[in-house]
């Protein structure tokens, strides 16, 4: 069995950065935890899992905008120290998994590696409230079921890597990776997207959001930069897909979408 860590970066996130500590701890991945300067308590709540499978808290300062540059940069330096045989990039509002029922993500890994795959694509599935329905960021995997299969690409999001390999995942935003040496996985692994909880959450998380200087140069985050509120309008439950259990794998592909709910036509 190899060995994998995954590197988190959470601002203001507490309870969706301990939901998906938990939940990679249980996949018997190690992790890593940046705190962006948050304010809510983010790090004494996890402060709890040191020593079960929370390898340490690392600070990342918070400069008055979203950086992902930033936050890339520093989780490729850690990636750099840590002793893993993969690395795996991670956001605190995400879950991810094998696509196999009973087996761990790190089994799943073992199983790439084995095969002489030295990456992983992750098929972005996205979940969303409808209506007035509200969800808490700590049982959201428990109690959201209606997603979206998001693939504006393909590849869409390769978010694990072997560390030996000189992979690359800063050039293109933390979604596809760059090296000659990249072997990607026959299979496709899943990434529950826990992109809103509810129609205000929506609004307080984009309207009015500042994104660095060098993300916007690079061309990042077209589609989060100027946000009206009507376009923040949550879809409805016909225009998504639901699974039968929060443990299902059995995701639908059919009809994947290319663009996230705020970019789909109003009704």
């Amino acid at each position: 069995m190899v060995s994998a860590v995954a590197i988190l970066c959470a601002r203001n996130e507490r309870d969706h950065a301990l939901r998906a500590i938990q939940l990679l701890i249980e996949n018997a991945i190690d992790v890593i935890l940046i705190d962006h300067d948050s304010a809510d308590g983010t790090r004494a709540a996890a402060a709890r899992h040191l020593g079960r499978g929370l390898l340490s808290i690392e600070h990342q300062p918070w400069r008055g905008s979203f950086s992902l540059t930033d936050q890339l940069r520093m989780k490729a330096e850690l990636g750099r120290q840590v002793p893993h045989d993969w690395i795996v990039h991670v956001d605190a509002d995400e879950w991810l998994s094998s696509p196999h029922p009973g087996q761990t993500l790190l089994e799943g890994i073992s199983a790439a590696d084995e095969a002489g795959a030295n990456a992983i694509n992750f098929d972005e599935f996205v979940f969303v409230p409808t209506g007035l329905q509200h969800f808490d960021a700590g049982t959201c995997h428990e109690e959201m079921l209606q997603y979206y299969f998001f693939q504006p690409s393909y590849p869409r999001l390769m978010r694990a890597w072997k560390r030996s390999a000189g992979l690359d995942n800063q050039t293109r935003a933390g979604h596809k990776l760059t090296g000659a040496a990249l072997r990607l996985h026959s299979e496709d692994f899943i990434l529950r997207h826990y992109i809103v909880l509810s129609a205000r959450h929506a609004q307080d998380k984009y309207l009015g959001r500042n994104f660095s200087e060098e993300d916007r140069l690079k061309g990042w985050h077209r589609s989060r930069t100027q946000f009206r509120l009507e376009d923040l309008q949550l879809p409805s439950a016909g225009e998504l897909h639901r699974l039968p259990h929060w443990t299902s794998k059995d995701f639908t592909k059919a009809t994947p979408r290319t663009a996230h709910f705020w970019s789909w036509p109003k009704a």
